[in-house]
C-alpha cells in the first residue's frame, strides 16, 4: 500500500465510515447547475456533506463585490482581525466586504464553531481576552449571523482517533461546566482523568448535556 499523506488518510477512513453507515458514495460530477448558489468562506470540504450536495458552493476568489446572486453564506475559517472588524462594520476587506454586504441584504449567514480558533484554546490564557473575542461573536450573532455547533465526519474522527490538548481536562469546577455548556450544544467531551466537582455534575444534569471522556 503506498504513503497515503493525511488528508488521503481521513478521506480514506471517511469514506469506510460513510459505507458503514449506510451513506450513499458522492455520485461525481453531476450537473450542479440547477443548486443554488452559496458563498463559503474558507475551505469548502470543511462544511458537512449534506450542505456541499445541497449548494452550487463559491470561494472568495469568485466574489466579485456582488453578494446578491449568493442564498447563504458559510463561513468555516476567519481570523481574529475579520472577525473584530465585522462586529465593528469595519468593510476594509475582502472577507469583511462581502460579509459586510450579505449582512445588509439580509443573506443568511452560517459561522461554524470549527472556525472560531480561539475557541480551541479556551482555559488556556487570558480570559479577559477569550471573552473580548467571545463578545465579537455575540455581536455577529445579534446581526443574526447563526452559530453552527458540530463536527464533519472528519472532524469527530480526528478528536477520536487522536485527541488533542484542547480537550478539557483537570479538574472542572462549576464556572468552567457553565462555559462549555454555552460554547455549543451536544455532548461534553474530556479528556480521560478528568474530574468533575458536584456542582460541575450538578450542571451538566441540569443542562441535559452528556459528558463523553476520550
Amino acid at each position: 500500500m503506498p504513503d497515503l499523506s493525511k488528508e488521503q488518510l481521513i478521506e480514506l477512513i471517511t469514506r469506510e465510515v460513510l459505507k458503514t453507515l449506510g451513506c450513499p458514495e458522492d455520485d461525481g460530477p453531476a450537473d450542479r447547475a440547477g443548486l443554488p448558489l452559496a458563498l463559503c468562506i474558507g475551505p469548502a470540504d470543511q462544511l458537512p456533506r449534506g450542505v456541499r450536495s445541497q449548494y452550487r458552493l463559491a470561494s472568495m476568489d469568485d466574489y466579485q463585490g456582488d453578494i446578491q446572486p449568493f442564498e447563504k453564506v458559510f463561513i468555516t475559517a476567519i481570523t481574529q482581525t475579520q472577525l473584530a472588524d465585522i462586529a465593528l462594520g469595519r468593510d476594509s476587506q475582502p472577507v469583511t466586504c462581502a460579509l459586510s454586504n450579505a449582512l445588509l441584504y439580509g443573506k443568511e449567514i452560517f459561522l461554524y464553531d470549527s472556525a472560531l480558533a480561539h475557541r480551541k484554546l479556551a482555559g488556556r490564557g487570558s480570559r479577559g481576552f477569550y471573552q473580548l473575542l467571545e463578545g465579537y461573536v455575540r455581536t455577529l450573532q445579534s446581526f443574526g449571523v447563526k452559530l453552527v455547533q458540530g463536527t464533519t465526519v472528519i472532524d469527530k474522527y480526528q478528536k477520536t482517533a487522536a485527541p488533542g490538548a484542547d480537550l478539557p481536562s483537570g479538574v472542572i469546577t462549576e464556572v468552567v461546566a457553565l462555559e462549555l455548556c454555552r460554547k455549543g450544544e451536544g455532548d461534553i467531551i474530556l479528556r480521560k482523568g478528568t474530574v468533575l466537582t458536584p456542582s460541575a455534575k450538578d450542571v451538566f444534569l441540569h443542562q441535559n448535556r452528556n459528558v463523553t471522556y476520550l
